[in-house]
């Protein structure tokens, strides 16, 4: 039998058939996107706390009672932006409160750290023996903090030797707490750096201390912080044993640029003289009984714990009738994980569905739902009055209400300190939240585990969270519709986060949720007490959704290379197709680049612009690392492909592994 085309040929055509397959499939995109803009984003009502209030009046209801829970077991780089945030939403602030959970692990392992380098910091101070310190300890960044804290302390002679200085007079303003740490870090990347690319970092912890200053303004307090910097740095190198002179000359010209009115002799001669001051003063504090409290003291500013920002934020928020009330929780190492467990006498692991069900014993009596969020999360602030509007026209309606709400998170913020394929990853996470959630809603129950509400009755009589689960989230939700008919509903109001910077991060992230699908898998078929049929169909979604879609796709990211395998052996023959085909086909590559870049653009207002590049060739760079988008598409599938490979080895992983965060 004569076939019309030949081997090579046949597989050109093959690989053609898929390519366009899959480019229908990216197409579904649009579908979905007209569908949740038709269902939700275009039918989200006009809201305001006045016109709620006056619409519970009339159906003669009450406002439901929200708590926002926040696990944050070592997030002190995010957690006290996202308290203020929370504290700041746009409903009555005496119908919600928000809850932070932290985990006693940390604080006790902080506490032997501390101990350790107080005690070297002290002794080194005491024998004038910094110069042993290691430059990298943390006994080492505690002398360099005195100093820079003694440098405060000697505040007016700065102002006085620098003369009038808008810089410095923004500074006062910043509480001591957070005004010594600066001053630290400061000093302490002089020194590692010796001047060299300070500005961008140093700007940004600024525009963090100082959210409504101007970018001139943060050049002054730039110049402000130098002034009280570099001495500390030049007096620390002086203690160490180095040159202090020579880098009191490199940090000048520093200084010199940053305040045009001094010159580089000038500024030197001062950084000299109030260098000699805080050795002075140094080693007064040294002699003094009181040093290892001093030193301790200023470990937990440089060093917070998550425990240390929250005991802070209680006391400046206590009290004040026009925020929340906001609490602290601390697990404690040996709580056993159930909704209203015990201690067990031995420590157990942490998890995050452990950390949630302890504080779910420490909610307000009056609470009827509760929010869900990350350490990182910046919510809409309307998404509490949204989910209080569905339930008061469902209870006007005389429909059951919703008792789960599930809106996007859109993880993009620290997308300026990701590597190229994790900027990619997120946006198209964002778009996957954006247009394919409510698409989704339709066939699986799915709750993740951060702008998430549920009722705070359905918790209860569910039991709360599964401790052991690597996916707590998604395990409640296939648990609430399995054991209460609770079906989640799209909520349209997003909520920005981050994504891991690099792409190990992301592999141990992904890697943890394709195991944790498996394990609520395996979780359910051993399940009693719930309708058989709805826990088979709930069955075949998870695996079609899940262990279907990633041997497609993994298997997909293959074929692209397979090909150009062949076409070293001859056995491609493009030529089988004319060139109007080889155009058309080029069009289709340049659509998912263009596209890409499209979702950049849609999801700008959710990036974090503190950590933009200054420059607009450092922005370019940022925004040309999405041409990486064809090598990126072949790592996406990795994760989820390593865990079935693993589970069926038996070596996946076994233990909630935290997701790491950029500093906030």
């Amino acid at each position: 039998m004569h076939l019309p085309f030949s081997l090579p040929q046949m597989i050109y055509l093959g690989a053609v058939g898929c390519y366009l397959l899959f480019f229908a499939l990216f197409m579904r995109l649009f579908w979905w996107k007209r569908y949740a803009d038709r269902h939700f984003w275009k039918r989200r009502p006009a809201l305001s706390i006045d016109h709620l209030q006056a619409r519970a009046r009339d159906l003669g209801q009450m406002l439901p009672r929200f708590t926002i829970l926040v696990p944050a077991r070592s997030e002190a780089d995010v957690i006290e932006r996202t308290v203020d945030h929370m504290s700041r939403m746009e409903y009555p602030p005496e119908l919600y409160e928000v809850l932070v959970v932290t985990d006693e692990k940390e604080s006790l392992a902080a506490d032997r750290r501390r101990d350790a380098a107080v005690s070297g910091g002290a002794t080194a101070m005491r024998q004038g023996t910094v110069e042993r310190l290691l430059p990298e300890s943390e006994g080492a960044a505690l002398v360099l903090a005195l100093l820079g804290a003694c440098a405060l302390e000697g505040f007016d002679e700065v102002r006085r030797r620098l003369g009038r200085s808008e810089g410095l007079r923004m500074l006062q303003d910043v509480p001591a707490p957070l005004l010594r740490p600066m001053v630290w870090e400061a000093a302490d990347r002089l020194t590692q750096r010796r001047g060299k690319k300070v500005a961008p970092a140093l700007l940004r912890l600024l525009r963090i201390r100082l959210p409504e200053a101007t970018d001139e303004d943060l050049q002054s307090a730039y110049a402000g912080l130098l002034a009280l910097a570099i001495p500390s740095a030049v007096a620390f190198a002086r203690l160490r044993g180095a040159d202090g002179h020579a880098l009191g000359q490199r940090l000048a010209a520093v200084a010199a640029q940053a305040h045009h009115s001094l010159t580089r002799e000038i500024i030197q001669s001062m950084c000299d003289a109030l260098a000699a001051g805080l050795l002075e003063r140094l080693e007064a504090a040294a002699a003094r009984p009181d040093l290892e409290v001093r030193l301790a003291d200023i470990y937990r500013e440089i060093y917070p714990t998550t425990q240390d920002i929250m005991d802070r934020k209680v006391r400046e928020m206590a009290g004040r009738r026009d925020l929340p009330v906001l609490k602290h929780e601390v697990v404690p190492r040996d709580f056993d994980g159930d909704l209203g467990g015990r201690r067990l006498g031995v420590e157990v692991p942490s998890t995050k569905g452990r950390a949630l069900n302890w504080a779910l014993s420490a909610i307000d009596g009056r609470t009827t739902w509760c929010g869900f969020y990350d350490a990182e999360s910046r919510p809409d602030p309307k998404v509490m009055l949204y989910v209080a509007h569905r339930v008061l026209e469902a209870r006007a309606a005389d429909a059951p209400p919703p008792r789960i709400f599930q809106g996007p998170v859109f993880q993009v913020r620290n997308w300026y300190e990701m590597g190229a394929f994790c900027k990619i990853a997120s946006l198209y996470q964002a778009i996957a939240h954006d247009w394919y959630l409510p698409a989704l809603f339709r066939r699986l129950p799915f709750v993740g585990g951060t702008n998430l509400m549920v009722e705070a009755r359905l918790l209860r009589e569910i039991g709360g969270y599964d401790s052991s689960s690597l996916t707590e989230d998604l395990e409640l939700g296939t648990r609430a519709y399995l054991r209460a008919g609770a079906w989640p509903e799209y909520l349209p109001y997003p909520s920005s986060e981050q994504t891991p910077p690099t792409f190990a991060g992301f592999y141990r992230q992904r890697l943890r949720w394709a195991t944790g699908h498996l394990q609520v898998m395996g979780k359910i078929r051993a399940m009693d007490r719930c309708d058989a049929a709805q826990k088979e169909r709930l069955l075949r979604t998870l695996w079609f959704k899940g262990q279907g879609e990633w041997i497609f796709y993994q298997t997909a990211t293959l074929v692209p290379p397979l090909i150009i395998l062949l076409w070293f052996f001859d056995l491609v023959d493009p030529n089988v197709l004319g060139p109007l085909w080889h155009a058309g086909m080029n069009l289709l590559s340049t659509a998912y680049l263009g596209f890409t870049i499209y979702a950049f653009f849609r999801y700008l207002a959710y990036l974090d612009q503190s950590a933009r590049p200054r420059r607009w060739l450092g922005q370019l760079g940022a925004l040309a690392q999405l041409l990486v988008l064809p090598l990126a598409a072949f790592l996406f599938p990795v994760p989820y492909s390593s865990a079935m490979v693993l589970a069926t080895l038996g070596r996946g992983p076994s233990q909630w592994v935290k997701t790491p965060r950029t500093r906030e």
